[in-house]
């Protein structure tokens, strides 16, 4: 989390004034099997509170997604195959303020569970 916070992907969220709507995403911890010294922050969107998830308020835009087929394809086809490491590309899209207060999340800063929570967006 403390990467996404110096990247500027994420920043303190301010106060809620009186009356405002927001969301709060819940925020849990993904292990990968082979590296158990790092943890991944994974945000539910699907999670329901009150029968409402952000999922399911959000409009549906076309699947931009490639079939593995075509990719396959797509790689023999040339001489030369460029891959990337996407690792950053996730958090890198920009929100406009007046719609940061719908991805709102909680976290220690300490990482300790001992601290207050910090409220962030």
């Amino acid at each position: 989390m403390s990467k996404i916070l110096d990247n500027n992907h994420a920043e303190l969220a301010p106060p809620l004034h009186e009356h405002e709507e927001c969301w709060y995403l819940p925020l849990f911890g993904v292990y990968h099997p082979r590296k158990s010294d790092q943890i991944r922050g994974v945000f539910d969107s699907l999670a329901k509170c009150n029968g409402v998830s952000l999922n399911s308020v959000l409009l549906t835009g076309p699947d931009l997604t490639n079939d593995l087929l075509g990719v396959l394809l797509r790689f023999r086809k040339e001489m030369v195959a460029v891959t990337v490491d996407v690792q950053h590309v996730f958090h890198c899209f920009v929100v406009r303020k007046d719609q940061r207060n719908y991805l709102r999340f909680l976290w220690h800063k300490d990482m300790t569970y001992r601290s207050t929570l910090s409220n962030t967006a």
